[in-house]
């Protein structure tokens, strides 16, 4: 499902959607007797939004702590749909709580007066969670699988499905003596 907005405040062509939105807002002043003045005012903006989806990488400090094993392992989970069992049973991957994967929004009414809402994913061409590429740097230079292990945020029997994914992504660590340079990059992609 997509969606496409019929309107002539919106144009759509084949690299961008472009749309026109009237923001109206009321200025008011005190006048000197006290009485107040409202000034209706519209502000028009456009806003332009590119129909190719770039390639999106996220730069994580402490990839090898629990904040950066959660993201990768949660990523590798969701684009290799690994399951796991727990003492509540089989659990899948899935990307509720982002506002991207599991959000809607509310479009309108239909023809019989019920609401219909929009996964917030379809409204613009935007970059799926599974196609970021991660890379990082951390203080530790242990490998992302041993680090998922030390930070124990996942369920065994994921981190043991994971384990292939993030043995092979080694980071350098960051040294004391780096840590007054700008900004220090691992040598290598830590590419998932």
């Amino acid at each position: 499902m997509s969606v496409k907005v019929h309107s002539p405040n919106v144009v759509y062509s084949e690299d961008c959607i472009e749309s026109r939105y009237e923001y109206n807002t009321t200025s008011v002043s005190v006048n000197s007797d006290g009485s107040y003045s409202a000034i209706p005012r519209t502000n028009t903006m456009i806003f332009k939004t590119d129909t190719c989806v770039p390639k999106t990488g996220m730069m994580l400090v402490g990839l090898g702590g629990n904040n950066g094993t959660t993201v990768a392992g949660g990523i590798l989970a969701n684009k290799y749909n690994l399951c796991w069992t727990t003492k509540d049973g089989e659990k899948k991957p899935n990307y509720f709580g982002s506002i991207t994967q599991a959000g809607t929004v509310g479009l309108g009414v239909d023809a019989r007066g019920e609401e219909v809402y929009a996964p917030f994913n379809k409204l613009v061409p935007m970059v799926h969670p599974n196609d970021i590429e991660v890379d990082g740097w951390d203080i530790s230079s242990m490998n992302m699988a041993d680090a998922m292990d030390r930070a124990r945020v996942f369920d065994y029997s994921l981190q043991k499905q994971l384990r292939p994914y993030l043995e092979k992504i080694v980071h350098d660590p960051l040294s004391t003596a780096q840590t007054s340079l700008p900004l220090t990059r691992v040598k290598g992609r830590t590419t998932l």
